[in-house]
Order: structure tokens, then sequence, then C-alpha cells
């Protein structure tokens, strides 16, 4: 799906809901593929949300991104656009290229490389020819409609930063409106006109709202509560393919609806725990805030695990019809996918971004707008800011003014959304 996949340092607070919503939703996302491989071998069905989580990234990716531009004073140009795109290629491709890399070692010894051209996917891109190029790892088609949010929202800054997330509301918005009276199925349109990157115009008018007004925890609760009870009943009421994977997306079929029924399921969700930004340091919820941590990574491995451990489990097990068999199998898919995916983050993904930031994130632009590196007053400056809530009074400061002072400069509250 979003974003920096490191924890937030100590000294600097977050939204922790957010972190337990991505928990929630990679665990939703990968109990639906588990499902998907049990039906492979003829076991039982289990309820579920489908992939609701890919709802929930998409709109917590417009939220923080936006926040994040929200913040920045910086001078509109390519100093700014370039800054905020390095930030996220980073955040986003090293880890995908690292197991996209394995994939593609296996498909060579395979001799399944002939006749695919695999150029695009590497890039996370709308394919050259939609129909005869295939994804390297079959989940990330989310990341093709995250890198174009990245990138329109870069192309804005090149123009504006006071108005760019206007902007980028009311180009995303009439950019679904145009794909709805032509035909969208070129590989390109599919992705730049699609209804799904309402979710995207989710987040960010989430992020406008929760710049002006801050935490207001009764409501906060409220929506939380109802966000809950509309997932819950509309998995209840709705057909299976509304809450379906990539294949309705990229074909277009019923992708609007899935934008107004299971996204705007979301939409109340990240609204709800925005607004309430419950803490969660303690107990058994901040185990909530290191699967959100690892969630990005847990996505990427998620194909791979399901693939060579559902073949080894049935290896073993062969009785798929029994209940207690298919049980077993989806909570042990589950336990080894969480723990191989916070494995990656925390041996690969984590030290990669350390390395990378420290290399080509301290010579950026910060939000303030000058050059170089920054300063060790602007440094603790940053240090001491963060994602809460923007404090009582801040109403009567201009917008941009008070956002900067509600996120960190180095953005470490970021985290990839998409799966």
């Amino acid at each position: 799906m979003n974003a920096s996949t490191l924890p937030m340092r100590s000294s600097i607070r977050q939204i922790d809901g957010l972190q337990m919503l991505r928990a929630v939703a990679v665990l939703l996302v990968v109990w639906c593929h588990t499902g998907q491989h049990l039906e492979a071998y003829h076991g039982r069905k289990f309820p579920g949300l489908n992939v609701f989580g890919i709802d929930i990234f998409f709109v917590i990716s417009g939220f923080i991104l936006s926040l994040v531009v929200l913040r920045n004073r910086g001078v509109p140009g390519p100093g700014v656009s370039w800054d905020f795109l390095k930030r996220r290629f980073i955040r986003v491709y090293p880890i995908y290229w690292v197991f996209a890399g394995l994939i593609l070692l296996r498909k060579l010894h395979a001799g399944e490389i002939a006749g695919h051209n695999y150029w695009s996917a590497f890039f996370l891109l709308p394919p050259i020819h939609y129909q005869g190029d295939g994804l390297i790892i079959g989940y990330s088609w989310t990341m093709m409609f995250e890198i174009f949010f990245y990138s329109l929202l870069g192309l804005i800054l090149l123009r504006t930063v006071r108005w760019a997330v206007p902007t980028l509301i009311l180009v995303l918005t009439a950019s679904v409106v145009l794909g709805s009276l032509w035909d969208i199925r070129h590989p390109f349109w599919i992705v730049a006109a699609n209804p799904i990157l309402l979710e995207f115009v989710f987040g960010a008018l989430i992020a406008v709202l929760y710049a002006r007004v801050g935490v207001r925890r009764p409501m906060g609760m409220f929506l939380t509560a109802f966000g809950v009870f509309a997932s819950l009943w509309m998995a209840a009421h709705n057909p299976y393919w509304i809450a379906n994977g990539g294949q309705m997306i990229l074909i277009n079929q019923g992708a609007f609806y899935r934008a107004v029924t299971w996204g705007g399921c979301a939409l109340f969700l990240v609204a709800g725990v925005v607004f309430w930004s419950p803490s969660m340091h303690r107990g058994p919820a901040r185990w909530w805030v290191i699967m959100g941590n690892a969630s990005y990574s847990t996505y990427i491995v998620s194909e791979l695990v399901l693939e060579f451990a559902s073949r080894a489990f049935f290896h073993f097990h062969p009785n798929t019809g029994s209940l207690f068999v298919s049980g077993l199998f989806m909570c042990a898919m589950l336990a080894a996918t969480l723990v191989v995916g916070y494995a990656s983050y925390l041996f690969i993904e984590k030290p990669m971004l350390d390395v990378l930031q420290r290399r080509f994130l301290n010579k950026g632009i910060h939000p303030g707008g000058s050059g170089g590196s920054r300063s060790p007053t602007a440094r603790h400056i940053g240090d001491r800011a963060s994602l809460a809530p923007l404090g009582q009074g801040s109403g009567d400061r201009p917008l941009a003014s008070a956002v900067s002072t509600a996120i960190p400069v180095d953005e470490p509250g970021e985290r990839h959304s998409q799966v």
C-alpha cells in the first residue's frame, strides 16, 4: 500500500492507532489470501472481510502524505518535489526490490522469464500491454496506485505547496469522473482514472479537517465504532466481490462501488482513530504498534511465505476437509507470515532504511524551504514535533504554520500503507 517503516523515536509521539490500523489491515489481507490458498486445497471456508485491509491502507496513505504536505512551508519547485519523492521512493522500493529480485531469480531458474516483460512491474508502473505483462509479486498491484499517488503529489509540488492538497483532491476527483465517461482499460488510465483513487481523497480530506480541529475524542470514538459496525454490516449484506482483490480493480468491475462502500468504511475507521488518537504504549496494545511497523514487509513477503508454507503444511496434513485441519492451517499460515514479515522488517527493511535515510535524506530541503543540511536547531525542533493533533488555540494560526508543528521534519511517523 504510505512512508516510513521505521518506528517512531521515543522522543516523538505518533498516532498509535494508525499503527494499530495498519496491523489490522495486513492481518485482514493475509487472512483473505490464506483462505484462498486453503480453497485451492479444497479446505473449509472461514469468514472474513476479504481484502478490506487494502482500503484501509489507501485511506491511511492519503491522510499521512497529505498531512506531511500541509505542514511543508517550502517554496514550490524541483527541490521540494524531489525531496518529497525521494523520501517516498526510499521507503517503498528497496525492500520490494529485494523480494522481487528473489522471485525473478526463481523464475529465471525455472525458465519462466522468456516471453514476459517485467520492467514496468519492477518499478511498480502500469504494464505496457495490460493483458500481456504480469506482476513480479502478485499482491504488488496496489503499489501501482501508491506510486501514482506519490508521483502526482510530487508534480503538484512543482507548482504549489500551499494549495497542493486541495489541488490533489480536485485532480483525483476529476480524473475519476473523466474515467467514468470513457473506457479506462488502457494500462495507464486503469490506474490514473480508477475510482479506487477516491480512497486517497478520503484520506486527504481527513488530513485537512484534522489540521483544522485537532483531537476530538468523543467524535473519534463514535466514528471508530461506526466504522467497525459498518464494516461488519458490509461483510454480512454485500456480495463477496465488493471487497475482492486486484482483478475487479484492474478491469474496473465494481471499483466505484468498492470505493464508496468499503472505502467509506475505511474512511470512518481512519477518521475515528485519528480524532480519537488513543495511546497504545503499554501492555498488549503495543504489539499492535509493532505489527504496524512491520506491515509493509509482512505484505511483501506474504506471497512467498503462503506458497511454500502451505505446500509444507499439506504435505503432512492432507485431510483438507477436516474443520480442525483447516482451522489449524489458517492459524499456522497467519503466524508464519507475521513472524517472517517481522524478521524481514527487523533484519532487512529497517537496516536498509537506516542506511539510505542517513545517506540520502540528510541533505534534503526541510519544511522551512531552505536547502542544505538541517541545522542542529532545526533538527531539534523536528525531533520535538509530532504527528500528534494540534494544540489548543491552534485554530488561530495559519493552516500551514499550524500543521508544521504537528509532524516531525523527518516524518518518522509515515508508513507505507499499501498493500
